[in-house]
């Protein structure tokens, strides 16, 4: 057989080259790309960041309506949306948390995929903190909430408990509680670590706080509170969420059965402890142990303000040193 030669021609035409085509920038799913950063966050992220982002991802794709693509998320569809939550009537604290949240996971795309600078759409909007109504009871209204008749065995009833255990135990927060187990008790001394922190806290056990605990006592069971039932992470997470909206939801109907002048939350047990503290002169530093706070500037935040009497009284005392 013999060989095969294979002869090439080249053809060369003379003028203007062939205009390449225009690369189109990729489509990218802002929600979808949000969803995936969420799901592979870093392990310092707290619970409650988390669900701070998904709670921010469903309220804009609320507004919206549909999906968007990163490119055209822009600073007047954010500006907008601060309007509509505006409009909802939702406070401005509240609107300034979800855009911080939103900007964050944005970020986290625009580095991955290294989109400019300049396109980043949260500039100018609102992320401050505006100064709010203090959220701590008075005694009465603790003891409104507890001498309230709720049905035994009900979630009202358990939600009740959860914030008394809260407030009776230095303010420890909700996802603490809920994930609270029997081993971190011992020697009649409660240790957890903040979840949002990481910050160890040791709360000796009292009697009110003992009675709560025996209430839900159960053989066999991990945690102290039967609020989680999922084990895996992300079932778990998942029932953390339902059940903390739920809990606020109780929260919310038990402030009306006790006739409270201003809604219950699972923040407002922390801040009423912090604000009672405070005024039996418990010092800023210990009541920033107590809470979990790494900086104790977070705990002003938590305390209402010194009322007049004692700002005078305050500075007569400086004024008198001077003489």
């Amino acid at each position: 057989m013999g060989d095969i030669k294979i002869e090439m021609n080249f053809y060369i035409t003379v003028g203007e080259p062939a205009k390449p085509a225009e690369s189109e920038a990729p489509s990218i799913d802002f929600f979808e790309e949000a969803e995936y950063e969420v799901e592979h966050t870093d392990g310092n992220r707290s619970l409650s960041t988390i669900g701070n982002y998904l709670t921010a991802l469903n309220s804009l794709r609320h507004y919206l309506g549909r999906s968007i693509d990163v490119s055209e998320l822009t600073a007047d569809i954010i500006g907008g949306y601060q309007k509509w939550l505006r409009e909802q009537n939702i406070k401005p604290n509240t609107i300034s948390c979800y855009t911080r949240s939103l900007r964050s996971v944005y970020h986290r795309i625009a580095h991955r995929y290294r989109l400019p600078a300049d396109s980043d759409p949260f500039k100018g909007a609102f992320t401050g903190n505006s100064k709010t109504a203090k959220r701590s009871l008075a005694r009465e209204d603790l003891q409104r909430i507890r001498q309230l008749c709720l049905p035994e065995g009900s979630f009202l009833s358990l939600s009740r408990d959860i914030f008394l255990f809260s407030f009776y135990a230095q303010g420890m927060p909700f996802v603490d509680i809920a994930f609270l187990t029997k081993a971190q008790i011992s020697d009649g001394v409660l240790v957890y670590y903040r979840h949002k922190t990481g910050t160890r806290v040791a709360i000796g056990l009292e009697p009110p706080m003992v009675d709560i605990i025996r209430r839900y006592e159960q053989r066999g069971r991990e945690r102290v509170f039967p609020i989680l039932k999922a084990r895996d992470e992300p079932r778990v997470y998942k029932e953390y969420l339902q059940k903390l909206g739920r809990y606020n939801r109780a929260l919310h109907k038990i402030s009306a059965m006790a006739r409270l002048s201003k809604p219950l939350t699972s923040y407002v047990a922390r801040h009423s402890w912090a604000s009672m503290a405070y005024g039996l002169n418990v010092d800023l530093p210990v009541i920033s142990q107590a809470l979990g706070h790494t900086n104790p500037h977070t705990t002003l935040l938590y305390i209402k303000e010194l009322d007049d009497e004692r700002l005078q009284q305050a500075n007569r005392r400086i004024l008198k040193d001077l003489q």
